[in-house]
């Protein structure tokens, strides 16, 4: 046997054995069991050498509901599950949680084209192609999942667009018979409070949840992709000419997504990053020469804010101002002529309390010109944290940024992102 043929015969024995661990968990979870007797099921079943990090990963995957903490999985209330069911050292089974929220395992929602899964997302948190508008033509499920790598982004203003979602079984090893999504929408802008979303409703207008279809049918077989479609899918209705932010939430028999409920920068952020069934979709047509997003601190105390425009490819002598539009906030101020390929607008201030404004996004071509095919604003948001703020160490241990820990520096989270580009982007 060659080595190459045995190493495939290997990788079918583990998958086989992998498999009917699923099933262990699976109908364990079926039965009503609570997590620490699965565990002790699977376990059991689970012949040498034994892998903590499998029972961990199907555990979190199955019992998913149990261990979401508002924003994202709890490592330390399934280690603790694990130690207490196996009689197993806690920095064993925190190791072994640790794997299994690394990446996330269930229906995922793509953050943005390079998402695969990894918990927390790195990248740009609103550019998710699973969020989908067609204006007012249809698209059945299987167009949307031949188009998977495809984004489509066409919403008629002040009609009745249809507007769908993708998801795909991503690190799960068992069929998700119940699929189903969310739809939301908001104004556009940052970091948006979960009382300024508005639910969205199927098309006929007969629910607010939309089923998930494969290309065979509504059973989601591991790895495999779905989406909403046709009537299915949802109606949405923008009551103006502005820009609007869209989010699609995935739910399943194991873990039901309650959109988030609870605001706070924090809060906010944490969920953005955390959950991987559930995708932002911030990017439109730049068709005025001044356009305004919204933007907030959803805290109790003053915070600082920094605001980064992003260009890519402006032509020469084009100008681009950020600035805040309430006066009281005359810091939050910039504006340059583009003279690079790739240039950064910066304005920055402290934020009030529970504030809620417009940042003023101006971008001018020297002609007066729409935006090219090939060019792009992208503008940021930052929550900038320095040493004693209560969420400062949280941050530096998501940017792994040490040396700003031992230096006193202050970091900066993406709390959101809203890109502006020229008619065809992309194309």
């Amino acid at each position: 046997m060659t080595a190459s043929a045995k190493t495939a015969g290997e990788e079918q024995v583990v998958s086989s054995v992998e498999s009917k661990l699923w099933e262990v968990g699976l109908k364990s979870f079926q039965n009503g069991d609570v997590a620490t007797t699965g565990i002790q099921k699977i376990w059991a079943a689970m012949g040498p050498p034994a892998n903590l990090n499998l029972v961990a990963k199907i555990t979190g995957a199955l019992w998913a509901d149990t261990f979401w903490k508002q924003t994202k999985m709890d490592v330390e209330h399934l280690a603790m599950n694990i130690s207490s069911a196996l009689s197993l050292n806690l920095k064993d089974a925190q190791k072994a949680a640790a794997f299994a929220f690394s990446r996330w395992s269930g229906l995922l929602v793509r953050g943005n084209t390079g998402n695969s899964g990894e918990i927390p997302r790195s990248g740009a948190l609103t550019a998710s192609m699973d969020v989908v508008i067609n204006g007012q033509n249809a698209l059945s499920a299987q167009q949307l999942i031949k188009m998977w790598g495809q984004t489509r982004w066409a919403p008629q203003p002040g009609l009745k667009n249809y507007a769908y979602g993708r998801a795909q079984s991503s690190n799960i090893g068992v069929p998700v018979k119940e699929g189903k999504l969310m739809g939301f929408y908001s104004d556009a802008g940052f970091n948006p409070p979960p009382s300024s979303w508005v639910q969205m409703f199927t098309y006929d207008g007969s629910s607010s949840t939309a089923p998930l279809e494969t290309m065979v049918g509504k059973v989601i077989d591991p790895d495999s992709r779905a989406a909403t479609g046709d009537s299915n899918g949802f109606a949405f209705e923008p009551p103006g000419s502005g820009h609007y932010c869209l989010v699609i939430v995935a739910q399943t028999e194991f873990f039901s997504n309650e959109p988030l409920a609870n605001g706070g920068n924090w809060n906010s952020w944490e969920w953005l990053t955390h959950n991987g069934a559930a995708g932002w979709h911030n990017v439109n047509v730049a068709t005025e020469a001044e356009n305004y997003l919204k933007f907030y601190n959803q805290d109790d105390r003053p915070e600082q804010f920094v605001f980064e425009a992003h260009c890519s490819k402006l032509p020469p002598g084009s100008r681009v101002i950020l600035r805040a539009a309430d006066d009281h906030l005359d810091a939050i101020s910039n504006g340059e002529i583009i003279k690079n390929p790739h240039q950064v607008i910066t304005a920055q201030g402290r934020v009030p309390p529970r504030y809620e404004g417009h940042l003023l996004v101006v971008i001018e071509t020297p002609g007066g010109e729409p935006l090219p095919p090939y060019a792009s604003v992208e503008v940021r948001q930052l929550w900038e944290l320095g040493p004693g703020h209560k969420h400062y160490n949280g941050a530096v241990h998501h940017l792994g940024d040490l040396n700003a820990h031992a230096l006193h520096e202050h970091v900066q989270l993406v709390m959101g992102d809203y890109t502006f580009t020229g008619p065809g982007y992309g194309q």
